[in-house]
């Protein structure tokens, strides 16, 4: 009897069975019409199919559940199935259908002539199968029954030889201790060894070692006399590990037939899919924000598992439904006509807020993210993401109240304040800042750089104190020239505070400026007035370091006076060395009076340059050394000459140094007066390097200063000395000039034992 394979075709459509069923017409083969799955499982129960043609778009059962089904009913022997779709498919939706058991994919409208062909292949595999079967059976029954009938067996096994050679799938015939004993040339080309080399190898020399076990398990099955079929790893010549899938029958106690069929792509594109899923199962989990995934009708069917932290309503609320009715009555219509736009309108993202009310009876603000998803065009569903930014809302409402706070204290203070971002962009300025700058509008100054208000040659200071309020987060009382919006200059101090959010991340800076130019006027005036008063103070000595060259011209001109009475003639060379006496002493009296004179100038325009600070030092000492002898006070000098230069004012650092000796020669005078006979006043000053800073150290061992004097004796008009005998200006004047050369005063005493005061400055640059 001829065999006539058995072909099951399933559509939902009369036509397309119809059309099918008229190309099908001519292939020998019984057709199986069906219109829906569940006719499709009562007519072949009991039927073996050689091949399945299934429409995967069905009603109540689509094309995958239906061969699901069947596989099944067949305890999961996969038939060949053909599926049939008008829609493009995704290879995730391939490879699932490969693992139901599908051979190939149509589109339609489909192809005659493909369809036809590829209905053949399926058909003449399915015939060789079932030959290669039907003759292994044979083979089994005439070893029993014809022992005696060589010739026949030998055809018999001609043809199975030739049969077995050309099967499209691995063919091995093994023995009982898995030795191959017959392989096909399918089977050569799937392990990568000629025939020969191969008959003489068994089953476990191509199996990798995490497949020895299943190997067992797989022919354990065969000993048992079951058929085993089975999906597990080959490795082939060449070392690369291959997925197989082994249908095994037993032909004799001796003998054991097994058809391969290499799945490797397959397998690895279901591991590549498995991956796939596992990493958005992973970010879903791990994520704080919920996702959701709901088909294009509306209906929510997978909830990530933070759906009671971020809506404060379990995720079995919403399966099942569209998004259910716990949004706020007042954003109801608003999110009705979002989420419209979301389906209908081909957009590939959209974020929208709105709010609900939680189990509780709380309000939650969301954040909702909805991405369409689409294959050829056709919308499958959208991907949510919603995030709780109820905190969010909160703080913008807090900010909004703290910047309305904020602006009033902004343009209450008597001070400029500017926001400044970290890019140096003003963002904000206050009334007094606009009063400052010269403008009544914020345009003028929001949005500008602030660097292009700061003259060239002080744009090295600013960036300092921002490099420094960025390490310490704030800097105070900075003197900085500041241009207005008429391009004039103005003298400021301007005082910084760095911004931060509340995890330490610098934001902005927020810049205090002060208008001190009339100060400035004051301090200038202060500062010479101090210089003048130093001058008359020392006024006998400068008198004295004079009257000295005087008398010794005087004394030479009477030398030659004298000389020249003696005689008509006055010997060239004693003229000529007596001259130069003279000129030397004159022009000491010169090199005085012009020290003085430049000393007692303002300096206001004088340009900061390098300058050695043992010379200062050696100016302010010659001024005032001669009073400190007359007074019999003793004034020791010791310099270090490898210190280096620095930079600043060398007349305001003598005037400095002149304070401060005036300062401790007060103080030896008054302990002095109060002291015994034997009271020797020492003055001493000296200058050295020390950790990377120049130190002049004056230091006396006169009547000292009070503890609760000390820390108010830099404030202007602040003294110790009797009154009529000091303004109080000395100390806060010093203090004002060592700061603008960037440097400190350190000043430590003890009551009746002398005073130490050391000017640090800080060292610029080398000689």
């Amino acid at each position: 009897m001829q065999y006539l394979p058995n072909i099951l075709i399933v559509d939902d459509l009369q036509e397309n069975l119809f059309l099918l069923k008229h190309i099908i017409r001519r292939v020998e083969a019984n057709l199986i019409q069906a219109c829906s799955g569940f006719e499709a499982l009562e007519k072949i129960q009991g039927i073996d199919i050689a091949l399945a043609i299934i429409d995967i778009e069905m009603p109540v059962m689509n094309g995958y559940e239906l061969t699901q089904k069947i596989n099944e009913l067949r305890y999961n022997e996969k038939i060949p199935v053909i599926f049939l779709t008008a829609n493009y498919i995704n290879e995730k939706e391939i490879f699932k259908g490969y693992d139901y058991g599908a051979v190939d994919y149509l589109y339609k409208p489909i192809n005659n002539h493909i369809l036809l062909s590829k209905i053949k292949v399926f058909l003449d595999l399915s015939k060789q199968k079932q030959i290669i079967i039907r003759e292994a059976a044979h083979l089994k029954e005439v070893a029993h029954e014809l022992t005696h009938a060589n010739i026949a067996l030998n055809k018999s096994k001609e043809r199975y030889k030739n049969y077995v050679d050309n099967a499209p799938d691995g063919v091995f015939v093994t023995d009982e201790t898995g030795r191959f004993v017959e392989v096909n040339k399918a089977a050569c080309k799937m392990t990568g060894y000629p025939k020969d080399e191969l008959l003489s190898m068994s089953i476990s020399d191509i199996l990798p070692i995490e497949s020895i076990e299943e190997g067992l398990v797989h022919f354990r099955k065969l000993s048992n006399h079951e058929n085993s079929k089975s999906d597990f790893k080959f490795k082939h010549e060449n070392g690369d590990i291959l997925w197989w899938t082994i249908e095994s029958v037993i032909l004799s106690k001796t003998r054991f037939l097994s058809f391969a069929k290499d799945i490797t792509l397959r397998m690895q594109a279901i591991e590549e899919l498995q991956e796939s899923e596992e990493l958005f199962r992973s970010v879903v989990n791990n994520s704080i924000e919920l996702t959701t995934l709901t088909d294009s009708n509306g209906i929510i069917f997978f909830v990530g598992p933070q759906c009671d932290s971020v809506l404060g309503h379990p995720g079995s609320l919403f399966i099942g439904k569209q998004f259910p009715n716990i949004i706020h009555p007042d954003d109801i219509e608003r999110y009705q006509q979002v989420w419209k736009k979301v389906i209908h309108e081909e957009l590939e993202l959209r974020e929208f807020e709105f709010r609900i009310i939680d189990e509780s009876g709380s309000i939650r603000w969301l954040f909702y993210t909805a991405k369409q998803v689409r294959v050829n065009e056709r919308l499958l569903g959208i991907q949510s993401t919603i995030r709780n930014i109820t905190d969010h809302k909160l703080a913008e409402h807090a900010m909004r109240i703290s910047e309305e706070k904020y602006r009033t204290l902004l343009n209450a203070s008597p001070d400029g304040i500017l926001l400044i971002n970290l890019n140096g962009t003003i963002t904000e300025v206050s009334e007094i800042g606009l009063e400052l700058f010269g403008t009544s509008t914020r345009d003028d100054l929001v949005g500008k750089d602030f660097f292009q208000f700061i003259p060239f040659e002080e744009t090295h200071i600013i960036k300092e104190i921002i490099e420094k309020t960025i390490f310490e987060g704030l800097v105070q009382n900075i003197g900085l020239k500041i241009r207005k919006k008429s391009q004039t200059i103005f003298f400021s101090e301007i005082s910084a505070t760095l911004i931060q959010s509340p995890d330490g991340e610098p934001l902005s800076f927020m810049i205090s400026i002060r208008d001190i130019s009339q100060r400035k006027k004051i301090e200038t005036k202060q500062i010479h007035a101090d210089r003048m008063a130093n001058l008359g103070e020392m006024a006998s000595g400068i008198a004295h370091e004079i009257n000295q060259p005087l008398n010794i011209i005087s004394m030479v001109m009477d030398k030659i006076l004298f000389e020249s009475a003696k005689t008509d003639t006055i010997d060239l060379e004693f003229l000529k060395n007596k001259s130069n006496k003279i000129f030397e002493n004159i022009i000491r009296i010169r090199n005085i009076i012009d020290h003085i004179r430049a000393f007692s100038r303002s300096h206001d325009d004088y340009i900061l340059s390098a300058f050695d600070v043992n010379l200062s030092i050696e100016n302010a000492t010659s001024m005032i050394k001669e009073q400190f002898k007359h007074l019999g006070i003793n004034l020791n000098i010791e310099l270090d000459n490898q210190i280096p230069q620095i930079l600043g004012n060398t007349y305001k650092l003598e005037q400095v140094i002149i304070n401060l000796l005036i300062n401790a020669k007060d103080a030896v005078i008054e302990r002095k007066n109060t002291q015994e006979q034997n009271y020797e006043m020492n003055v001493g000053i000296r200058s050295f390097e020390e950790k990377h800073n120049l130190i002049v150290e004056i230091k006396d061992n006169g009547i000292g200063i009070n503890n609760e004097d000390i820390n108010n004796i830099i404030l202007p008009f602040y003294t110790t000395k009797d009154e009529g005998k000091g303004t109080g200006l000395g100390l806060s004047i010093c203090y004002q000039i060592i700061k603008e050369m960037n440097g400190t005063i350190d000043i430590t005493s003890v009551k009746n034992i002398g005073t130490k005061i050391r000017l640090v400055l800080e060292i610029q640059m080398k000689k």
